[in-house]
């Protein structure tokens, strides 16, 4: 019996791209999405720009635009971020048939069985990121034998690509 191989996926910075994906352009500006925490506005999502000036998820945006005047703001759409995210799992349906969501920004997908059929892991994770890379989504990704390991590869120690 094969080893059990789960692919956990992160997309750290799915708040911003869904926002430019929506409005079919890419800002050469510090760009963040804007939620509420608290009856506080703070930064949930944050493109390389925003995070080469200083600026990070978590932060509020009164201290944000304190650090850069130039920020450029969209408020999040919890909504339309999961909805995206379910149109991420179907069609991830081609590489795994069984795939779970882990809001609000990753997916988690069972390869036990299925690597093989694209080349291997490496392959199938190649395969995943250059299609990523294509429709402007940053990815991490983590391969373990347990649901918690690939989450913890993908977070702090996965592969990454930036879009």
């Amino acid at each position: 019996m094969a080893e059990r191989r789960i692919l956990s996926i992160w997309f750290p910075r799915f708040g911003v791209e869904c926002v430019l994906r929506r409005r079919h352009m890419a800002l050469p500006v510090p760009f963040a999405v804007v939620g509420d925490s608290n009856g506080a506005q703070v930064l949930v999502s944050v493109n390389p720009e925003a995070e080469a000036v200083g600026l990070s998820a978590g932060q509020s945006l009164r201290d944000a635009r304190a650090m850069c005047p130039a920020l450029e703001a969209a408020a999040e759409d919890v909504q339309a971020e999961a909805a995206f995210l379910t149109v991420l799992r179907r069609w991830l349906g081609k590489y795994s048939p069984w795939i779970a969501e882990d809001a609000p920004a990753g997916l988690v997908l069972d390869l036990t069985g299925c690597a093989h059929l694209f080349g291997g892991e490496e392959a199938l994770l190649g395969q995943i990121e250059a299609e990523c890379e294509g429709m402007g989504l940053t990815l991490r990704a983590g391969i373990a034998d347990t649901p918690g390991a690939a989450w913890a590869l993908a977070r702090y120690a996965g592969r990454g690509t930036s879009a």
